[in-house]
């Protein structure tokens, strides 16, 4: 009798260990989700803004932290084909509409023409309202015209191009098309980890669409994110396109095949295209003594040049080169890429003049 009692008690005592085991498993795993939670309300709250460029380029502090502070209340929502959009949302500084595009005030109810911007966080507007984004400052150069951002946060010019064949297979009315891109392409793609036509959440995205066991992601889920976002803390991928030329070619040539592609596209919907190599912090001569970026050699330096000289070489007279746009004494630029009012400012009549010149 005392051998039958030996293998019970082994199993017993197996499965109060597995008990214990699973307890702590789930106890960490709700600790590490209320941690997850908490930072990203906390960054709702609290809004980190990097002080030197707050204070230099946007010196309104009170109504900037109101910007970034509503920019943190926004979510995103998956879209087919361009990936992702801004659900709708209504602020004091930011307005998205059911489409997830950033609006501004309307000048007109019977335009004279369409114009359609596309572009990635800069044409959207980080770190403005919504009166303060290139759109919004051409539309106030055009009162008779209606301006649209097509803009998202991240976009390259491959969602630009989705999202302007979704426009035209439904027939929306456009006269002028105007991709605004470099930012994204040189950065996103040389750093990312999936293939050319990739895009800055394509990891996350591919994960959710793989094989998940429930079981395993009920007790380690949140734990190996937040293991994840520590060992990528302050750590920052390499660069596909600084390690081969080859590679920073196949960028620049596949941002300009997708102009070509959208000018195409545009025609379709009969209007016409122009393509904005944007200008960058890296590049050109501007004021950005506060922001501590010379010296450091970029994708930008290795990507731009190719595009430029893709450009020289076919003849590419829609495509035009606005990286010396901010090469005055005025603060213009938040970070390597954002600007501030004034800088989309200048954008906006830069461009306004160059077609105006072309008609």
């Amino acid at each position: 009798m005392k051998e039958m009692k030996k293998p019970r008690g082994i199993i017993n005592l197996v499965m109060i260990n597995i008990l214990v085991f699973l307890m702590v498993a789930l106890s960490v795993n709700f600790l590490a989700s209320v941690y997850l939670d908490g930072r990203d309300l906390w960054k709702r709250i609290f809004v980190p803004i990097d002080e030197k460029a707050y204070v230099e380029s946007l010196p309104d502090q009170d109504y900037t932290y109101l910007i970034y502070r509503e920019k943190k209340q926004l979510e995103t929502q998956y879209v087919p084909y361009v990936a992702w959009a801004k659900k709708p949302f209504s602020g004091k500084t930011i307005t998205i509409n059911n489409e997830g595009e950033r609006t501004h005030r309307l000048t007109t109810n019977q335009p004279m023409k369409h114009v359609r911007f596309f572009g990635g966080s800069t044409m959207w507007g980080t770190g403005v309202d919504d009166q303060s984004t290139i759109p919004a400052h051409y539309n106030d150069l055009h009162p008779d015209y209606r301006a649209y951002n097509h803009g998202q946060s991240g976009f390259v010019s491959r969602q630009g191009l989705a999202r302007l064949i979704n426009l035209v297979n439904q027939k929306v009315p456009m006269d002028i098309v105007v991709f605004y891109d470099g930012c994204n392409d040189a950065h996103n793609v040389c750093e990312g980890i999936g293939p050319i036509n990739s895009h800055r959440e394509v990891a996350k995205m591919a994960d959710k669409l793989e094989h998940r066991w429930y079981v395993t992601d009920a007790l380690t889920g949140s734990i190996r994110t937040v293991i994840q976002k520590v060992i990528k803390k302050g750590v920052e991928p390499p660069s596909k396109c600084l390690a081969d030329p080859a590679y920073a070619k196949l960028v620049a040539s596949t941002m300009v095949n997708n102009w070509k592609i959208a000018r195409s596209v545009a025609a379709l919907g009969g209007a016409e295209f122009h393509a904005i190599l944007q200008p960058v912090a890296a590049l050109g001569q501007p004021n950005i003594e506060y922001l501590g970026l010379r010296g450091d050699k970029t994708n930008w330096h290795v990507v731009y040049p190719l595009v430029k000289e893709i450009k020289e070489r076919e003849h590419l007279d829609w495509v035009h080169d606005f990286t010396d746009a901010f090469d005055v004494k005025e603060y213009i630029y938040i970070d390597g890429c954002h600007v501030n009012s004034l800088g989309n400012q200048i954008i906006a009549r830069r461009l306004s003049e160059m077609l105006k010149q072309l008609e």
